[in-house]
């Protein structure tokens, strides 16, 4: 896999300073486990699975769905992409 390098400039970022600190963590968890075209199935069990494969038991879909849904709405992101 290959490495993922973010900027220092994400810490000046307005976009990832309206999100909550999970969501925040949730989309830099993302950025490690999406392929090198930034894909991934983005089902929560399946987000839940990879994304916090050691805290399975303490992070519900429900918590999952709702921070994709925050990374969705906020502005300038563009994070969910759907294949018809």
């Amino acid at each position: 896999m290959p490495n993922r390098i973010l900027k220092e400039s994400i810490c000046m970022s307005d976009s990832i300073n309206a999100l909550s600190s999970e969501a925040e963590i949730l989309f830099y968890r993302l950025i490690v486990q999406c392929d090198d075209y930034g894909r991934m199935d983005s089902r929560p069990s399946v987000v839940r699975a990879k994304c916090y494969p050691l805290r399975i038991d303490s992070i519900s879909d429900s918590d999952i769905a709702g921070w994709l849904i925050e990374l969705i709405n906020t502005k300038n992101f563009n994070i969910i992409y759907i294949r018809l």
